[in-house]
């Protein structure tokens, strides 16, 4: 028999995934209400501002992996920082 506690967080989980798919319907409509049907100088700016997130977005993402990858240790920094945790005991090996 699955726990109370678990048959909640199932239907919690359930519940979040329809509040998100129903924003996802809302917010694709009234994308393209404002696209489409909306009077002349909105169109433009909705264009606009789309336009500025996604190269913001891509921006944002470029700048996380070039962060990422100057701060990051080389594999042999990582490798043997591995062995040091092994052999004091603080971090198990792979096969236990």
């Amino acid at each position: 028999m699955i726990p109370p506690s678990v048959s909640r967080l199932r239907m919690k989980e359930r519940f979040l995934g329809l509040l998100l798919m129903i924003a996802s319907v809302l917010l694709s409509a009234l994308y393209i209400y404002l696209l489409f049907l909306a009077p002349e100088p909105v169109p433009l700016l909705v264009l606009k501002v789309t336009v500025l997130l996604m190269v913001l977005l891509i921006s944002g993402v470029l700048g996380w992996m070039g962060y990422v990858l100057s701060t990051s240790g080389s594999p042999e920094e990582v490798e043997s920082l591995i062995r040091e945790l092994e052999e004091k005991g603080e971090l198990s090996s792979e096969g236990e």
